[in-house]
């Protein structure tokens, strides 16, 4: 019995450093995506400011999508829950970022952007796990 407790918390341990390296890789593909984007309107000589929060909820949910197909990449089991739990930290990191700038949101945008940071980290771990395996 010490032993399936034992696996079982050396899983969990796993799964949780498998979500912190997907989101960190996660937040690394926003930054170079942001920046590329920056680049983008610099260049630009004219871009109406309302694509801009449209390429923001685009960028985050590219990045949470290859979080969640990082992180299930390292535990290659339970897709779903594993990208979903990406998606969500990534959420949190970028939400203590937004308040910490202190940028006022409503209440439905920042519920509107959980849900769909939520879904493509879900739907990243999914493809990711059920994605064919290179074996040689």
């Amino acid at each position: 019995m010490r032993q399936s407790g034992a696996s079982g918390q050396k899983t969990v341990l796993l799964t949780i450093r498998a979500v912190v390296i997907g989101s960190v890789v996660g937040a690394l593909v926003c930054a170079l995506l942001l920046a590329c984007l920056a680049f983008a309107f610099v260049s630009a000589e004219s871009i109406p400011h309302n694509f801009l929060s449209a390429f923001i909820i685009a960028v985050t949910i590219i990045s949470s999508f290859v979080a969640g197909i990082v992180t299930v990449k390292f535990t290659k089991q339970r897709g779903l829950l594993c990208g979903s739990a990406a998606g969500l930290l990534l959420f949190l990191i970028f939400f203590v970022a937004g308040v910490a700038v202190s940028q006022g949101h409503t209440s439905a945008e920042v519920f509107m952007r959980l849900i769909m940071m939520l879904l493509s980290g879900g739907i990243g771990g999914l493809l990711a796990v059920n994605g064919k395996s290179r074996r040689k």
